[in-house]
């Protein structure tokens, strides 16, 4: 029973330390983040602070971590169908919009760039071999359009998102599937 309060306790001064960086984040750029910052808006110590974090890159290599983790979860269920990978994929941008916009808006688009990224890389170079006749090509092809599918998704949160998910998942997918028709 200790170790679950322990355990909870531990998670809750987590999520008070990740919500308190993103709040900032809303305001600021990453580079004018202070540690004591986050530590009084999340109501903990310094001390605190450095025995979950120990320093505010840990702090965005976790969030990251969880935005990936749920989309890299998601993607190894998706079957192997342009149309299916990106709705999954705008679907997960959607419903984790206001993070990614923080992150992008401070600065930290390579810290969340390259994980996705490779997700998505992975899910087309599957499709792609699945589908083509030679792959000389594919694994150029897919990080063409992984990096293209990201390219989307940032230009969609810039524009406010407007468009549904099935909109732009027609539209990655008729890009997509004309990259394909080049293999």
């Amino acid at each position: 029973m200790k170790n679950m309060l322990t355990e909870s306790i531990r998670q809750q001064t987590d999520d008070q330390i990740i919500d308190a960086t993103l709040t900032l984040l809303q305001s600021q750029s990453y580079d004018q983040l202070a540690v004591t910052e986050i530590t009084r808006m999340a109501c903990v110590s310094r001390m605190a602070f450095y025995r979950h974090f120990g320093t505010k890159e840990a702090v965005i290599k976790t969030i990251v971590e969880q935005l990936t983790d749920d989309f890299a979860k998601e993607a190894a269920a998706l079957p192997l169908e342009s149309e299916q990978i990106a709705s999954a994929f705008f679907g997960f941008i959607q419903a984790n919009g206001m993070a990614i916009a923080v992150l992008l808006n401070a600065g930290l688009r390579e810290q969340f760039y390259p994980p996705l990224r490779d997700i998505l890389h992975g899910l087309y170079a599957e499709l792609f071999r699945s589908q083509a006749n030679h792959s000389t090509s594919i694994d150029y092809v897919s990080d063409f359009t992984a990096s293209g599918m990201l390219a989307l998704a940032i230009r969609w949160i810039a524009t406010g998102m407007h468009e549904s998910v099935p909109e732009m998942a027609r539209i990655a997918t008729e890009m997509t599937d004309a990259q394909h028709a080049n293999l």
